[in-house]
């Protein structure tokens, strides 16, 4: 059933079958919304996931994007994870789209999530809780939720819907 809620919020997210606005468009893109930015054809990214590299090497191959500075690294964090890989027409969860899964189902996501200043290590540590060590994600999806969400959090408070705080 659990599965089952997850792959129906990631179409949520993804806007599969709807017209619907996404309701968290406030927080920073993920890996999968700015791979389509950085790479706009299938064979661009076909190419970039056919590569294998570090973060550091990532974010220099980058630097013709438009992107800015957070987002390459956003990205090159993502793509040292999920590379090489023939995902393409669908790369895995992001680390925006673990957090929306993941977090908002035990606690608040501004508070407990969106608020929150931790290091990679910090976000890792998280997972060895006795309340999120049963999270249901493999080791390379908590790494992808650490580097996603020490690059991007905290946001600033005026940044999150006020509907959305606390």
């Amino acid at each position: 059933m659990r599965r089952v809620l997850v792959l129906a919020a990631f179409a949520l997210l993804a806007g599969v079958g709807t017209a619907q606005v996404d309701p968290f468009a406030f927080m920073p893109d993920g890996g999968r919304g700015l791979m389509a930015r950085a790479f706009p054809t299938p064979e661009a990214q076909a190419e970039a996931l056919a590569a294998t590299r570090s973060a550091e090497e990532w974010l220099g191959a980058l630097t013709a994007s438009d992107l800015s500075e957070r987002e390459r690294a956003t990205l090159a964090a993502y793509l040292s994870r999920v590379a090489p890989s023939d995902y393409v027409q669908s790369l895995p969860p992001d680390g925006r789209d673990l957090a929306l899964v993941q977090c908002q189902s035990c606690h608040s996501l501004f508070s407990g999530y969106l608020m929150q200043r931790r290091d990679r290590n910090g976000w890792l540590v998280i997972f060895a809780s006795p309340f999120h060590k049963d999270i249901p994600m493999s080791q390379t999806e908590r790494e992808i939720f650490a580097d996603y969400s020490a690059i991007n959090m905290p946001m600033r408070v005026e940044d999150v819907p006020p509907e959305l705080r606390f």
